[in-house]
């Protein structure tokens, strides 16, 4: 009997659309097709076939665009998942997977399919960036056999770890994918890996240009390579016969995606590993309390050792009733190292001069009248939105009541010049987000040069208390940002401590100011104390129904008119409740309510198990929804509800 084959149409669009097509040829699942689509060319994916008793009455696929499958049996497997758990299209999840170097690919058809192949274009020479990782021989193995492990050591040791799990993997035949959330971690490991199996390496990141992606794509697809080194989207690498994925880093947010479907790398790993059976490694010397809880109820093996903890160099200093933003102790182990020609690192999670505008007399916060976000007074700028870059030079007179409006707080610009008073030899810089990437680059290798004694920054310059030379790291007030409506915000400043606090030994030293130094974030994290603070965490976050011990989806309902999105958000709402009966919160204002003009309001649904019924219903409750002008997105295991 006659074959018929159903395509899906690549593209973007609120709705997938499938037709069943003829061919000439046999076809297999997985191949990157032409057809005609309504009087035009479009590109698909074979994702079936089926037996008809005649084959007249269907179009004919115009031909295959590539010799091999674009899509392998898992990857195809994969989609199906990440479009129930995500939430998402079948076509946005491939599209996920298959990345657009790839599929953006020219075809014409005049009575024959030609494909137009690029032509390769002149690679980029990639930039040299900053090796901060010295390789230290880690003298304990790895258990022989583990289904999932996690590696809690510090960097340089899990690397040694990593090394002997990927040599052994390879000399079983079997395929093997590294992933750092980082890019300047990643390129610190691709020097080492690069020694040890040249072309064997296939790297993947996001700075590399068209060419040099669409070569390491195809390497990795046609058998070419072994191992696979990159960040997020690595995780989708079409490698056959997969032995082993190892995940650095897991705590890091840098897995979740923020673009639609907002996949997170690391759920995706268990998927692959359920549809493979191949190996899980996680590495981390703070892992998140998800994987910390699979080892406690024995669905994880761990790899730690037991050693005495030296605290001697990690100063925790009370800010309460001082005056001045830099303690006494802080200047004191500056003048130290200065004189010692060390380096020291200053972070201050804030950027700008002050950080609020507020009227004395009615206590008006000034605002961003697009965003509804408390302005950030820079030097050279006046007020600032960082979200919506809205700029207004002075506000003397208070909006509301015309009072008097002063300024408070302090980010990187006040800093850097309190210092530069204090220091007035030493030669110091600032970098924040507000730097392009070339400034920073540009920063960062003054300061490994020996160009700048001290660098004041947000958290990106936490990597730096790695160089050689720096001696020094002082966390100016990390208890601010415990204020923020996110559940996760008390993980994330311990993660900010624990890792800087680690490496305060030998000649390195910490200080970490705080308004709260016996806040158990704070306590634990100086004195290196993970256990406790899990503890402690976990119990909270029992309590609440939050993660680790229920699944969260996130409901996001925006739009330009704030009653017509509080209304469907409302009405949604009640749709939820009465369709599926679960715990949720809301609806409600997001915290961060209104971005450039457009108004959000979310629903958090809490369940135990976030199985397809769920998803199902949540994507029915969400495309009847889809009303103009109004924009619903939905987020499975959130990251932040901010």
């Amino acid at each position: 009997m006659p074959l018929i084959y159903d395509v899906l149409i690549d593209r973007n669009a609120p709705k997938d659309l499938i037709f069943s097509y003829s061919s000439d040829e046999p076809l297999k699942i997985g191949d990157y097709v032409a057809v005609p689509l309504r009087g035009h060319l479009a590109k698909g994916y074979v994702i079936d076939r089926k037996e008809v008793t005649s084959a007249q009455d269907y179009l004919r696929v115009l031909g295959r665009i590539f010799d091999v499958s674009l899509l392998l049996p898992h990857l195809l497997s994969l989609a199906y998942w990440i479009s129930d758990y995500y939430i998402c299209n079948l076509s946005q999840a491939l599209s996920t997977i298959i990345p657009p170097e790839i599929r953006d690919i020219k075809i014409v058809y005049d009575g024959e399919l030609k494909v137009k192949v690029p032509k390769p274009r002149k690679k980029r020479v990639e930039k040299s960036y900053i090796n901060y990782i010295e390789l230290c021989d880690c003298s304990v193995s790895p258990p022989e056999n583990f289904v999932r492990l996690l590696v809690k050591f510090p960097i340089e040791k899990r690397l040694s770890i990593y090394l002997k799990l990927i040599e052994k993997e390879i000399s079983r035949g079997k395929g093997v994918i590294l992933l750092f959330p980082e890019l300047d971690t990643l390129l610190a490991v691709e020097d080492i890996l690069r020694k040890i199996y040249g072309k064997d390496l296939a790297v993947i990141h996001s700075r590399q240009s068209l060419a040099v992606k669409n070569e390491e794509w195809w390497r990795i697809r046609n058998n070419d390579v072994k191992l696979i080194l990159g960040t997020r989207s690595a995780i989708f690498s079409p490698i056959e016969n997969l032995g082993l994925i190892i995940i650095d880093e897991e705590e890091n947010d840098g897995y979740k995606d923020e673009s639609r479907p907002l996949y997170d790398a690391r759920t995706t790993a268990y998927k692959l590993q359920e549809l493979l059976g191949c190996k899980l490694v996680f590495g981390s010397s703070t892992p998140t309390l998800e994987s910390y809880k699979d080892v406690l109820e024995n669905k994880m093996d761990i790899l730690t050792e037991e050693e005495t903890k030296d605290l001697t160099n990690i100063k925790l200093v009370s800010m309460r009733g001082r005056r001045g933003f830099i303690s006494r102790e802080l200047i004191h182990h500056c003048k130290v190292n200065l004189a010692r020609k060390k380096q020291i690192l200053i972070l201050v999670n804030r950027k700008g001069y002050f950080t609020l505008g507020i009227c004395k007399s009615c206590g008006n916060i000034v605002r961003c009248p697009n965003c509804n976000i408390a302005l950030v007074y820079h030097r050279d700028e006046g007020f600032v939105c960082h979200y919506c870059g809205y700029t207004v030079e002075k506000i003397e007179q208070c909006p509301q009541c015309g009072g008097k409006v002063s300024s408070f707080g302090y980010g990187t610009e006040r800093i850097l010049e309190i210092l530069e008073k204090i220091f007035p030899k030493a030669k110091i810089a600032k970098m924040d987000a507000d730097l392009s990437d070339k400034e920073i680059d540009k920063i960062w290798q003054n300061f490994v040069d020996r160009n700048i004694d001290i660098l004041v920054g947000t958290q990106i310059i936490a990597k730096g208390f790695r160089l050689p030379n720096v001696a020094l790291a002082g966390i100016l007030a990390p208890d601010l940002a415990l204020n923020l409506p996110d559940f996760k915000v008390s993980e994330k400043v311990f993660r900010l401590i624990y890792n800087l606090a680690e490496q305060a030994k030998g000649d390195k030293y910490l200080v970490i100011q705080s308004m709260l130094p016996n806040y158990y974030t704070i306590k634990y994290a100086s004195k290196l104390d993970y256990e406790s603070f899990y503890k402690y965490e976990s119990q909270l976050r029992r309590s609440l129904g939050y993660p680790p011990y229920n699944h969260m989806v996130r409901i996001v309902i925006s739009g330009k008119k704030e009653e017509e999105v509080k209304a469907i958000s409302t009405s949604l709402a009640a749709d939820i409740k009465r369709r599926l009966g679960i715990d949720y919160s809301g609806p409600a204002k997001c915290p961060l309510y209104k971005i450039k003009g457009t108004f959000h309001w979310h629903i958090l649904l809490k369940v135990k198990e976030l199985n397809r019924d769920i998803s199902k219903v949540v994507k029915e409750l969400v495309e009847a929804y889809n009303y103009k002008d109004i924009d619903i997105m939905v987020d499975a295991d959130p990251i932040s509800t901010v």
